[in-house]
């Protein structure tokens, strides 16, 4: 037991103990990394859906306020009206 005394003994000790430790918080750390890279691509996944859905917004807007502008015009520039039901007439499509 003479070596339990000995200086060079408890350092060696002590050097594996945090040896041990950080090899510990090194798998943890990786760990930590895969999980947040793997939210941070499904996040970036969601932005790119995203980002398709409100570029196709836009047009559906765009489309949507041609129409409106084109009947705003018909109406003050050329004094156009919806037709009445009298001057309706309704077509059926023969089967």
């Amino acid at each position: 037991m003479v070596w339990l005394t000995r200086p060079s003994f408890w350092i060696g000790v002590i050097l594996s103990v945090a040896s041990l430790v950080s090899a510990l918080f090194v798998v943890k750390t990786a760990y930590q990394t895969r999980q947040l890279y793997s939210a941070l691509q499904e996040t970036r996944a969601e932005r790119d859906r995203l980002s398709i859905e409100w570029g196709r917004l836009l047009l559906e807007r765009g489309a949507l306020a041609a129409d409106l502008r084109i009947d705003a015009m018909a109406r003050t520039n050329l004094e156009m009206t919806p037709p009445s039901p009298e001057q309706t007439r309704l077509m059926e499509r023969p089967e």
